[in-house]
């Protein structure tokens, strides 16, 4: 949809059309308001629909059902906990104080729908406040067919994340995948997955109807907007902010048709995506960068800091100190036919029995179950001085066939493609490996020595994979004593390359409890607001659980909406359908 007019009004003008704006549109518009997105790429979606579409949601009525014991308290305590003192207290209490009311209004409106996940832990379990499961909460797949003609308008899925040319996975189907040949139920899941989205193709669609994860996420607030006439412009570029004295008072707009004055009558609200390939902003905030190293990008290519400019060149001041500039995972490269590559971030393979990750020297250099942000940022360190940073992921055949590997499904999906792209490599001896990877031969025989001498015990007391409740959770339950420890001896041996990748930028503007951008002395800039990852992160950039990215950005996306349109969303929601018990583990948050 583009504009027709060299004009044009509105209530509220939002930049971007991730979680956080779409998000804001949606509130927006329920409390009365009318709203214009823009966004700057073709499709919608922005880095949402990239994502996994999980949301960090601390007590929410949905725990509550299931019986999970969890305060708000409780949660602003573990994030100050896991910010170490940075990033604004005050927006970690905003959050956890409203989150859940935000999240179960949307879900009330029909805007999302979402179910917890108490197999998700949060990633710092020894802090207190944490809470075993039940906090982040999963988007249910939708069926893009619900949007139309607009279903193309859709940002597709990452290549990663789809298989038969455009069946979308989601989080909860891979165990039936690698269960496929031995369980009768999840045979039968993967034959109605694949069954339906071969009649899908056949109908004509460009590629499966069935959205899951952030891709579903952004469909179903996108098919909320269209029932109600919301206007989403795409390949619209917010170039300028307009002022009316001090007040924001809209901007201009580049289209395809033409530049377009919009006049937002009551704010402006920034939700572009932060920075993640913008170089200079790079150089500046990331030290590997400004010393020669790189690192790759998840977020789309229009994701460029175009709403920090904005808002800096009208005096809005970046946040304060964070641990980490961005939230980093590894990522490899799969390289296609067609000569391209597409990036395969590596979240919960690390972990499995058998997998262990070496420097081109052949030594280990972290825990390989640890959290993908934190991983990333040991591998980053590890690989200081050097050229570039990579690592390898190594397994031999045992683990490999019963858990994949980054792109290579597990046993029956076949090996050869993987093969003879040069993404996986094999070698009948742990030598023959090296060699062909670029591994020293002798450290990668020392490092898996090692690892067999301490797999035989169970315990890896070098790095500690495996000894806390989140590795254990992530690792292989059926495997005993320890879900993350196997030994490395069954050939032939297998590696995948990996290097630093990031899912978005924690550095972004300094904002109020209502999403107001504040300039350098605290003040609100009138008429401003930022959501997402154009907001400075609420946990001081640390990466606590899963959904930390998108559980705020939707919070403050509706707070930002309540603020302009000066009343709040009332909620009346009780949990729809059956809400599964939690398990006995994740009843109680961690008191210590």
């Amino acid at each position: 949809m583009t504009p027709e007019a060299a004009h044009h009004d509105c209530d509220v003008l939002i930049a971007g059309s991730g979680a956080g704006g779409l998000a804001a549109a949606v509130a927006a518009r329920e409390l009365g308001l009318e709203v214009l997105v823009v966004e700057k790429a073709c499709t919608i979606g922005g880095t949402t629909a990239w994502s996994g579409g999980e949301l960090w949601v601390p007590a929410n009525r949905w725990q509550q059902a299931a019986g999970v014991m969890d305060t708000t308290e409780a949660a602003a305590a573990y994030l100050d906990e896991a910010a170490g003192g940075r990033g604004p207290a005050e927006l970690r209490a905003t959050f956890t104080r409203h989150a859940a009311r935000a999240v179960e209004k949307l879900v009330e409106l029909g805007a999302m729908a979402v179910e917890p996940m108490f197999d998700a832990p949060d990633y710092e379990m020894q802090l207190a406040g944490a809470c075993p499961g039940g906090r982040t909460l999963r988007t249910v797949p939708f069926d893009g067919r619900e949007l139309g003609a607009e279903f193309v308008r859709l940002r597709d899925p990452l290549a990663a994340g789809q298989i038969l040319g455009g069946l979308s996975m989601a989080r909860e189907d891979l165990p039936h995948f690698r269960g496929l040949l031995r369980s009768p139920r999840s045979a039968a899941h993967v034959a109605r997955l694949v069954t339906t989205h071969g009649w899908q193709r056949l109908g004509g669609l460009h590629r499966g109807a069935r959205t899951t994860m952030g891709n579903a996420l952004i469909a179903r607030l996108v098919a909320w907007l269209m029932a109600r006439n919301v206007p989403i412009w795409t390949a619209a570029a917010l170039r300028t902010l307009e002022t009316l004295g001090t007040t924001v008072s809209g901007g201009v707009v580049e289209t395809l048709k033409g530049t377009v004055r919009v006049r937002a009558r009551h704010g402006v609200i920034l939700a572009t995506g932060g920075f993640s390939h913008d170089q200079d902003m790079m150089v500046r905030h990331y030290p590997h960068v400004a010393d020669g190293q790189s690192h790759l990008p998840l977020p789309p290519p229009e994701v460029k800091g175009d709403g920090l400019r904005l808002a800096q060149a009208l005096g809005g001041a970046l946040g304060g100190q964070v641990i980490q500039p961005s939230a980093w995972t590894v990522v490899s490269r799969y390289p296609v036919p067609s000569g391209a590559t597409f990036l395969v971030p590596h979240f919960g393979d690390r972990s499995k029995p058998g997998i262990i990750a070496v420097l081109a020297n052949g030594s280990r250099f972290a825990n390989e179950a640890a959290d993908y942000h934190v991983f990333c940022a040991h591998l980053i360190k590890a690989c200081a001085g050097e050229r570039e940073a990579q690592a390898w992921l190594i397994a031999d055949d045992s683990a490999l066939r019963s858990y994949g590997l980054g792109r290579v499904g597990a046993f029956p999906f076949p090996l050869g493609p993987a093969l003879r792209s040069g993404y996986l490599i094999r070698g009948r001896s742990s030598s023959e490996l090296a060699l062909a990877a670029g591994i020293s031969p002798q450290g990668l025989e020392r490092s898996l020595e090692r690892w067999n001498q301490m797999a035989g015990s169970g315990r890896d007391t070098d790095y500690g994979k495996g000894e806390n409740y989140f590795d254990r959770s992530s690792g292989d339950a059926s495997h005993h004593p320890n879900p993350c420890v196997a030994p490395i001896t069954r050939p032939p041996f297998y590696a995948i390359r990996i290097q630093p990748g990031n899912l978005s930028t924690f550095l972004g503007l300094a904002i109020d409890g209502s999403s107001r951008v504040l300039d350098h002395t605290g003040r609100p800039l009138p008429g401003l607001y930022a959501v997402g990852a154009d907001a400075e992160s609420i946990a001081g950039g640390a990466y606590p659980a899963a959904g930390i990215t998108l559980g705020p950005a939707v919070t403050f996306g509706v707070l930002a909406a309540e603020k302009i349109a000066g009343k709040t969303l009332s909620t009346n929601i009780a949990p729809s359908g059956a809400v599964r018990r939690a398990p006995d583990a994740a009843t109680l948050i961690n008191p210590a």
